[in-house]
């Protein structure tokens, strides 16, 4: 039965020094390191199942760091949630289609819609302003409500 002990030829259990060496690309602050830089080696004494894992940054609340994410120019999340709005409310029927000018309904292609609006309203919760959070709120039930009268009719 292996524990991630060493053991000498008599069975005895010796703990001798383990060399880590640090081989990644980058140095703590982001840098690239150089070709023959090892900036992380170092010994222990103990063995790896004494020692405590330290949690990669971003994975423990203590350690999670906020960073702001610059927009790119000229777009924000209120027209992406906007152009995706649009498209649900032309399957819906409310806006004509361009190309023929008359309003076509496709509720299968609605409810995807909504349903991509509602997955970006999950993935982006916590890193929302309040503005936006309400908009989607407010375009999902409005486009839910709409989905709902569409399909009653039609049945």
């Amino acid at each position: 039965m292996f524990d991630g002990d060493r053991t000498g030829d008599e069975g005895a259990r010796t703990t001798q020094p383990f060399k880590v060496t640090d081989r990644r690309k980058f140095t703590p602050d982001g840098e690239l390191r150089g070709d023959g830089e090892e900036d992380g080696e170092a010994t222990a004494s103990t063995p790896p199942e004494t020692a405590s894992p330290t949690p990669p940054p971003g994975r423990s609340g203590a350690s999670f760091e906020r960073r702001s994410v610059h927009e790119p120019e000229g777009v924000n999340l209120t027209m992406l949630i906007s152009a995706m709005a649009q498209q649900a409310l032309g399957f819906l029927g409310e806006i004509p289609d361009p190309a023929t000018g008359e309003p076509r309904v496709e509720p299968e292609q609605a409810r995807l819609q909504i349903d991509l609006i509602d997955l970006l309203r999950v993935k982006c919760r916590g890193n929302l302003s309040a503005q936006e959070e309400s908009l989607l709120e407010q375009a999902l039930y409005q486009l839910r409500m709409l989905y709902v009268a569409r399909t009653r009719q039609g049945a």
